[in-house]
């Protein structure tokens, strides 16, 4: 049961889990995929490593919203998506500079949480948001948008390479995409679900089928880009059908709990039977 509107959301899922699926799944995703082994298998754990963060940011945000009406779920959602689109190139630029470019991803993380905690500390004690979690979630948050902007930028990149996102991603504009992109899909489940009804494992399955969603239409624009030699064919067509099915799969479970809930609800005699005339 969720307190939205009052108070700490309730945990099915404890927050390590949904931590170590981001920050671990995360990384791991984007560093099989900077290693290379081939197109294929790059852009896949690339993509996951994007599903992955924006499960975890789902997670964060519910943690944090929580405390209020639901209001402020899009407003942190597209302030931590700016602070992770700032993170990942500054991750990548920190990384290239001291001439470690695989350090990148972790610089990133980092630095975009940092930034994270400093927002929410801003919040907390000058502007006066009551949030106990504030800190802890907003950071979690924002490094949660930045392993998201990072894993799909390498997909559509075909690589780590900074140049090579600066090009295909950011000088092309679909950086903008991405942007909107990962925060609905981070901020979403939340937003849908809320409410004395909540459930977090409802809300994940949401979070999930979101992130495959995403995942899909970074598949369609790495396709888009194949024809042009900058990505390969396969791989973006792996993506989008690794995307299809799990979004199908994720989301049909999201409906049957949807409806599981509203049965018992249904079934708890609230509603008087109406007399034929």
């Amino acid at each position: 049961m969720s307190a939205a509107g009052g108070g700490p959301a309730g945990v099915a899922v404890e927050e390590w889990k949904t931590l170590a699926l981001g920050v671990v799944g995360g990384l791991a995703g984007i560093y099989i995929a900077a290693i290379g082994i081939n197109p294929i298998i790059s852009s896949v754990f690339a993509a996951l490593a994007g599903l992955c963060a924006i499960v975890w940011g789902s997670d964060a945000i519910r943690s944090v919203a929580s405390y209020g009406l639901g209001t402020g779920v899009p407003s942190i959602g597209y302030m931590s998506l700016s602070v992770g689109v700032i993170g990942a190139m500054a991750g990548l630029a920190v990384g290239l500079a001291i001439g470690i470019p695989l350090l990148g991803p972790v610089v990133s993380l980092v630095v975009a949480a940092l930034i994270g905690f400093i927002i929410a500390f801003i919040g907390k004690k000058i502007v006066g948001m009551k949030i106990p979690v504030l800190e802890k979630g907003t950071a979690q948050l924002a490094g949660a948008a930045g392993l998201s902007i990072l894993g799909f930028s390498s997909v559509i990149a075909g690589g780590l390479n900074i140049g090579d996102i600066t090009t295909n991603v950011v000088a092309s504009g679909v950086i903008g995409l991405l942007f909107i992109m990962n925060t609905m899909a981070i901020q979403h489940p939340f937003n849908a679900c809320l409410g004395p009804n909540e459930d977090q494992v409802r809300t994940l399955k949401l979070s999930v089928a979101c992130g495959f969603l995403a995942m899909t239409i970074v598949g369609m624009i790495t396709t888009i880009y194949a024809f042009v030699g900058t990505t390969s064919l396969a791989a973006g067509a792996a993506v989008t059908l690794i995307g299809l099915v799990g979004w199908f799969v994720y989301f049909r479970a999201f409906v049957s709990a949807s409806y599981d809930a509203a049965a018992s609800v249904k079934w708890a005699g609230l509603w008087p039977k109406q007399e034929e005339q």
